[in-house]
């Protein structure tokens, strides 16, 4: 009896943990442009510059709806890299695995390296500045 009992219990937990997976049907979080993003780094250029900023002193506000980048530069415009304060339109533009941000149409260009939880952007125009921002 006691062996029945064991090959029992044995069979039941082996049917729970067996039972028990995650759901492989979660959707994946969407990875957006969309909302405030802090300016955290600018690094590079040909002087080859190393500059970190605190949370509030540029923000950059997407607004996919309309379209539109707000500026809040709180700390003036310290390099080239940095856009003043205001209102932009923008576009992504996907050109194979390449998304490139156009800021004004074309008066300002950088690629998107990486958008998750930073979003990194380089200027592979100017002197090779990066700039990385947190949300």
């Amino acid at each position: 009896m006691k062996a029945q009992i064991l090959i029992l219990l044995m069979v039941v937990g082996i049917g729970l943990m067996t039972s028990c997976k995650r759901d492989d049907n979660d959707p994946a979080p969407e990875i957006t442009i969309n909302g405030t993003w802090n300016l955290k780094s600018v690094r590079g250029g040909l002087a080859s510059i190393n500059r970190e900023y605190k949370k509030g002193d540029v923000k950059w506000i997407f607004n996919e709806t309309n379209k539109t980048l707000t500026v809040a530069n709180n700390i003036g415009n310290d390099n080239a890299y940095m856009l003043p304060s205001g209102t932009y339109q923008y576009n992504i533009d996907q050109t194979g695995k390449s998304q490139v941000l156009l800021v004004n149409n074309t008066d300002y260009r950088m690629v998107i390296l990486s958008i998750d939880q930073n979003l990194v952007i380089s200027d592979d125009m100017l002197d090779g500045f990066t700039g990385e921002f947190n949300k």
